[in-house]
């Protein structure tokens, strides 16, 4: 598939999820769910948090990319006009954009399912005891493995434009042109992605690290390890 075709197929998953509904008390669930996890990610990588060469790009990571609360208006430009977007901005600008959406959708769509799963026992403060049980389903192992591939591959793609001052320069020609046709939400996620990578020595190799820190717990989380988020690192 081309970088248009993988965003427009992308884009409908997206719309779909039921986050886009009216359902309060789902979006409650949801929201507390992913303020648990999102915690315990900011306390498994807290070493890669302390550092200022990855601080910025790992809090964009698990923020903007993971928490995904930023795509939304993203996703309505590209869904506006996907056509002119292909135009305007370089197809490996573009193809980074997919795989980044990709990776934030799937990992919606997994926490959409537990917070089916678990449903009322998410109207109280969660516990590891009860996230784990929504965590351990034997028939999302795969698409947990496939999420963390993503999140790896990402930091190599991010790599390859990052060092690139070609394609850096050429981003930085279309900022005017972009922002007039009503993308700058889109050019703005991905310029701070750039942005907050630019320091780290490998995106690739500290993305393919965090994969593998997350692909141990993982295991241990499907093992019945008795306290899988500590030890953590590999």
């Amino acid at each position: 598939m081309t970088a248009g075709e993988q965003l427009q197929h992308y884009l409908e998953r997206f719309f779909s999820l039921r986050q886009h509904g009216d359902d309060a008390v789902f979006l409650a669930r949801l929201h507390r769910l992913q303020d648990w996890q999102g915690q315990r990610l900011q306390n498994t990588h807290a070493h890669l948090l302390d550092d200022p060469a990855t601080a910025a790009g790992i809090r964009f990571l698990l923020e903007e990319v993971y928490g995904g609360r930023e795509l939304l208006p993203v996703a309505r430009e590209i869904r506006r006009a996907l056509p002119k977007a292909m135009k305007l901005l370089p197809d490996k600008v573009m193809l980074t954009s997919a795989a980044a959406l990709e990776a934030a959708i799937l990992t919606q769509e997994l926490d959409e399912a537990v917070t089916e799963l678990l449903d009322d026992e998410l109207d109280q403060p969660l516990t590891e005891l009860i996230y784990l049980k929504g965590f351990r389903q034997d028939s999302h192992r795969n698409e947990r493995q496939r999420q963390l591939q993503l999140v790896a591959e990402l930091g190599h793609r991010l790599d390859r434009y990052i060092r690139s001052r070609m394609l850096l320069t050429t981003f930085r020609m279309v900022r005017k042109p972009v922002h007039a046709a009503g993308f700058s939400n889109l050019y703005d996620f991905m310029d701070r992605s750039f942005r907050v990578m630019k320091p780290v020595p490998s995106v690739g190799l500290l993305l393919e690290q965090l994969a593998a820190t997350e692909s141990v717990i993982m295991d241990r989380v499907y093992d019945h390890h008795p306290s899988p988020f500590e030890n953590h690192h590999v």
